[in-house]
């Protein structure tokens, strides 16, 4: 590491070499004055870090069974649940209050630690936690039997019916609200998708309790009744042309999480330099700082490389996953993101942080399904 001394302030610099004296992770080399570099008046002081630093470092953990500090309420997307019952925070069809009958919202007492109670759920046959609702609610799913059972768990202080609603994206249920809003819909195209566990999207639920009660369905089998056509996104995603009149009915199923219009994507970069300061900084310097000379390296879904922005900047492109493509199929998010580090904005205006910069770009995304996948990161950063 290299330290120039022109641009450190006093301050600085006698920082520097106080860490230097007490810090194992910096050595000097050659500090003594006849040592230093000389570059046209600007004095060069070389530190190298030593080597094993990092295999010798020691860490600890800290356990404490300290209560939380949390409200006992869950405030969810349409109203917020407390011990006492729910209470709505906007406006909801009534048929949409209906309750989910795989589904109950239970609220975790702050005499034990959230991570405790959701360990003692998890060893329950026939139940799974869903979600996290801050601060204090879990969304489980499981058969009546398993859920008449959370009663008996200790640390939990209140047990509530889950309302349609929660199921539905906020637009959809704007249209809902309106006269004839569900005939509205008709055609429209929409997407359902299914729960997720620790690996990710899922296509069907499978639930088998203590007494032997099984609640068992695939994603697929409720598309044929929702839509007149579809297409299988990812694990328990579709979307489809809306044909059904039954929209409660296709809600209440079971492998249902998430009713929504189909989402649509579109990237716009005319913030970048805001977020990033990058105005400001170039006014700092006298020098133009414009990333000439400089490689970034960009690891994400893809890259639409004739985009227009990077001109013949980009210096390389790479699949890292094996899929044989570095397209930008899907989100078009790692374009943007590219666009954002050194985009000229000759193709939509807006230019981004460092605009003469040269890209090296690793494709992460599985155009087949959409999904990202990765080798380690150690690959991704020492190929770059």
């Amino acid at each position: 590491m290299q330290v120039k001394r022109s641009m450190l302030g006093p301050f600085a610099l006698i920082t520097l070499f106080l860490l230097q004296s007490t810090s194992p992770l910096l050595h000097p080399v050659g500090v003594d004055s006849s040592e230093m570099e000389s570059d046209g008046g600007i004095e060069w002081v070389q530190f190298d870090l030593v080597d094993g630093v990092y295999s010798d470092a020691v860490g600890y953990s800290e356990y404490s069974p300290a209560s939380e500090i949390r409200e006992v309420i869950a405030k969810s997307r349409i109203g917020t649940f407390d011990v006492t019952g729910f209470q709505l925070d906007r406006p909801v069809p009534e048929e949409w209050m209906l309750p989910r009958l795989d589904l109950s919202l239970i609220l975790i007492s702050t005499e034990l630690l959230m991570v405790d109670v959701r360990t003692s759920l998890d060893d329950m046959q026939g139940l799974a936690v869903r979600e996290f609702i801050a601060p204090s609610g879990l969304l489980v799913q499981g058969t009546p039997f398993a859920l008449s059972s959370l009663s008996s768990v200790d640390g939990i202080m209140a047990q509530h019916p889950v309302p349609l609603a929660l199921l539905i994206d906020d637009p959809v249920l704007d249209v809902l609200l309106l006269e004839g809003g569900e005939e509205a819909l008709q055609g429209a195209s929409m997407r359902i998708e299914g729960w997720r566990n620790d690996e990710g999207p899922t296509d069907s639920i499978e639930f088998i309790d203590a007494v032997g009660s099984e609640l068992v369905q695939k994603v697929a089998e409720i598309i044929p009744l929702a839509f007149s056509e579809s297409h299988q996104w990812d694990s328990g995603r579709f979307q489809g042309i809306l044909s059904t009149d039954d929209l409660v009915g296709i809600v209440a199923q079971p492998s249902l999480r998430t009713f929504r219009f189909e989402p649509s994507f579109s990237t716009d970069n005319s913030q970048a330099r805001t977020h990033m300061k990058s105005s400001q900084m170039t006014s700092y310097f006298t020098t133009d700082l414009d990333g000439s000379g400089q490689i970034v390296a960009v690891a994400d879904s893809g890259l639409d490389a004739d985009h227009g922005d990077f001109g013949t900047r980009v210096v390389g492109n790479y699949d890292v996953i094996g899929d044989g493509s570095t397209a930008d199929k899907h989100s078009g998010h790692g374009t943007h993101v590219a666009c954002t580090v050194l985009g000229d904005g000759s193709q939509g205006g807006y230019s981004g942080v460092a605009t003469s910069t040269e890209l090296y770009f690793q494709a992460m995304e599985n155009d087949n399904t959409g999904n990202f996948q990765s080798p380690s990161l150690n690959y991704l950063l020492n190929s770059a």
